[in-house]
């Protein structure tokens, strides 16, 4: 699928274009105002008020009460239930932390995990801390507050909200951050060590735009994660093959990421829970090698399933709804490398007995946590966000659910022609590729969600050599030159490298001219740095 270009700017980056000129642009493009703060972000604080949840909780952790810190599954949850632990434990030995397992408990609060926990742990909480979830649970709550009309519950979340939270004592919600971000900003309250590095994982694991809050916590987290790594984090880290002294948003968001994941999707994500909260080294190894098995597993896994739902796309449809027996675990993951692929939303749907599971992901012209909330009599529950959902459903209700998605995207995507876009930031001359504006991208660093690193269009650009890289024979490097340059010189160009597009090596011959679409790197090698291409899109002529 050919990607559409959408160019921000008409102007032309040269090699003689100042780098004040270069950085107003990139700014602007960004809608960047207040540049101080973009370029030199201040230490994290909020504008929320918190002042009833630490207070309660402050008065349970004084009584040395029973406290229950319930988290979920995926990176947000697990971070955001570590930072509060960490933070707690200290102060009042019966805090526990819980995290729901996927099958067993299933997406959200559930009051009859609470219940079990109790039974098997022979505790009864006075206090209930809900991170990551509980805003659209109201009427579990109140199951509990029925037979326990003395518990307090505190609920810390971003999810949309789904209505009254009656049976709540205290909440502490935005939708503008992560679980982990506002679980380090409560956790602050009562520990100056609260582990900032975990929240701005949670950050951007949870796809979170790297603006405001959320960019002086990724910004400070990194730093702080490159000087001070937990145990769990520094083999985890180890293990991924992430260099420290390079840790980037990328190796958060793809390498470590997934690696928690991958254990909560397959089996007991209370190892996740264990390595962040892992306080020596032996300790750690172990548990970074559980992850790192269940992620290779996770892998093999998602490729067949992947496989398997690609036969059954009809992109006519203007959605992609498939129910199979897929793991539940990495439904999810197929949604999204199908959303990716097709530019559309997609529901995928794990069928096992009685009730299924289904993850949905979407586009943006696609608020896709509304469209299901208006067939909602046919889930057992649901929650989610614009962009991504979960829920479970009867077998019996898939057929009817199936037509009525199809109904509904049938006319309110009529006239959508699904298509991938680019966006670039401007057109760039070969000239303009050099070290000293490749500094000043990275002054813009961390690049996400809300500030994606800049893409430049690059034209008539001469193939003078190319070759395919990877142990799987998958990536393509090219050396590029412009037209300008003089012609048989081997110091003339640079590399060009398109990971994942080895595909279109036959279609490329030397001498060929290309556009390119593509964003600036540096490249170190034997003590010199050189400037280099990554390529994102091919335009042959």
């Amino acid at each position: 699928m050919q990607a559409l270009l959408n160019l921000l700017s008409q102007e032309t980056i040269s090699g003689q274009t100042p780098p004040k000129t270069f950085l107003k642009l990139l700014l602007k493009n960004r809608q960047i105002t207040d540049v101080d703060n973009f370029l030199k972000p201040p230490f994290p604080e909020s504008k929320l008020s918190s002042k009833k949840v630490v207070g309660t909780i402050q008065n349970y952790l004084d009584k040395q009460k029973n406290i229950l810190i319930y988290g979920d599954y995926d990176v947000d949850g697990l971070t955001s239930t570590a930072i509060l632990w960490q933070s707690l434990y200290p102060l009042n030995k019966n805090v526990l932390p819980f995290i729901p397992h996927r099958e067993k408990d299933g997406y959200g609060f559930k009051s009859k995990s609470f219940f079990r926990l109790e039974s098997e742990k022979k505790i009864k909480f006075d206090l209930l801390i809900t991170v990551d979830n509980g805003i659209v649970a109201d009427a579990e709550f109140a199951k509990i507050k029925a037979k326990n009309p003395n518990i307090k519950i505190v609920v810390i979340d971003h999810h949309l909200a789904g209505g009254k939270i009656k049976n709540v004592d205290a909440f502490f919600h935005s939708t503008s951050t992560s679980a982990s971000a506002l679980a380090w900003l409560i956790a602050r309250s009562f520990s100056k060590t609260a582990d900032l590095s975990l929240a701005a994982f949670g950050v951007v694991a949870d796809c979170q735009p790297l603006s405001d809050l959320n960019r002086s916590i990724v910004v400070h987290g990194l730093q702080e994660l490159k000087v001070n790594p937990s145990p769990g984090l520094k083999k985890l880290m180890e293990i991924s093959g992430v260099k420290l002294d390079k840790l980037s948003v990328y190796d958060l968001g793809f390498l470590l990421g997934p690696r928690l994941n991958a254990v909560g999707r397959l089996s007991d994500p209370t190892d996740a829970l264990r390595l962040l909260c892992s306080r020596n080294s032996l300790e750690a190894g172990k548990y970074a090698e559980v992850l790192n098995n269940f992620n290779k597993e996770r892998q093999d896994l998602q490729k067949e399933s992947i496989d398997l739902a690609d036969k059954n796309i009809n992109i006519k449809n203007k959605v992609i709804f498939i129910a199979d027996s897929f793991n539940p675990g990495i439904i999810g993951l197929i949604a999204g490398r199908l959303t990716e692929k097709y530019a559309l939303p997609s529901i995928i749907i794990a069928k096992n007995g009685e009730v299924a599971k289904g993850s949905c992901r979407s586009i943006p012209e696609v608020n896709i946590i509304e469209v299901l909330r208006k067939f909602s009599e046919l889930f057992v529950d649901l929650g989610g966000h614009p962009g991504a959902a979960g829920f479970s459903i009867l077998d019996k209700n898939i057929p009817k659910l199936q037509k009525k998605l199809l109904n509904y995207f049938s006319i309110n995507l009529l006239n959508y022609s699904p298509q991938k876009s680019l966006t670039i930031d401007a057109k760039m001359d070969f000239s303009a590729i050099n070290l000293t504006n490749i500094k000043l991208i990275k002054s813009l660093q961390p690049f996400g969600i809300g500030n994606p690193e800049p893409l430049f269009l690059f034209e008539n650009l001469k193939i003078e050599s190319k070759k395919i890289l990877g142990q799987t024979q998958s990536h393509l490097k090219l050396k590029v030159s412009g037209m300008a340059c003089p012609p048989n010189r081997e110091t003339v160009g640079v590399d060009a490298i398109a990971f994942k597009k080895a595909d279109l090596d036959k279609d490329l011959k030397i001498g060929d001219l290309i556009n390119l679409v593509a964003s600036l790197d540096a490249n170190t090698w034997n003590n010199h740095t050189l400037p280099q291409l990554v390529v994102k899109e091919i335009i042959t002529r």
